[in-house]
């Protein structure tokens, strides 16, 4: 029990470690190098962006999965009641889409459109507009949601909860995911603070329900960063 314990606890200080590490070696770079991001080829600044966002999300996740010789399909990237995680995690989605509805004359929809480097690299022309846009879903769709599951497990691992609606990792996960963002410059009225908060948890919820990850995956990918106005 003790040797588990230690376990998640090195994989949580893991997550953190390895998301301050790319962001202190891209710091570096930029004061050694001072290099211009704008100067740089599309494809180019796309790499630092997911470089940076992989390192947040992503680096600590294949390093857990490696270190401990866990597969993805471990933490619920499984057929297994596919649709009602989706479903369930759709659900979750409402309030911020109903927030969103309400809130703003015009939105429009495109998958990781809010993504900065999305547009520029959907105009660019071929192969350049493919090679960019999967490397934004890879790194902002896949590794941005599966990481929040990963946490959110390694999280209830350290510090169960017997009840559903108090699931620790959901709740914490949710706190996360909000002030990361702060911290990178978004601004949140109280009420839509409230309702990204009820995403993240209830996608987390719908994951410790049904077993499968894939709802917060696709929620990343399909909806997060793909309402605009």
């Amino acid at each position: 029990m003790k040797s588990n314990t230690k376990k998640y606890g090195v994989d949580i200080l893991i997550l953190g470690l390895s998301a301050l590490t790319a962001y202190g070696i891209v710091g570096i770079f930029y004061m050694l190098l001072k290099i211009d991001m704008g100067a740089l080829p599309l494809l180019a600044q796309t790499l630092v962006g997911a470089f940076c966002e992989f390192g947040l999300m992503g680096l600590g996740v294949v390093i857990i999965c490696i270190r401990n010789k866990e597969s993805f399909k471990s933490f619920g990237l499984k057929k297994e009641k596919l649709l009602l995680t989706i479903v369930l995690s759709a659900l979750s989605c409402l309030p911020s889409f109903l927030l969103h509805l309400f809130t703003n004359e015009h939105i429009s929809y495109f998958p990781l459109q809010n993504v900065n480097f999305t547009k520029p690299v959907l105009a660019a022309g071929f192969p350049v507009n493919v090679i960019g846009m999967l490397i934004i879903a890879v790194t902002w769709g896949f590794f941005e949601g599966f990481s929040y599951v990963v946490m959110s497990d390694r999280i209830n691992k350290l510090f169960p909860s017997k009840s559903l609606w108090t699931d620790r990792g959901a709740i914490i996960c949710g706190i996360f995911c909000l002030v990361v963002h702060m911290l990178l410059g978004q601004s949140y009225s109280m009420i839509g603070a409230v309702t990204e908060f009820i995403l993240i948890y209830g996608m987390l919820v719908s994951y410790r329900y049904t077993g499968n990850a894939w709802g917060c995956v696709l929620i990343f990918l399909f909806y997060w960063s793909g309402i605009g106005y």
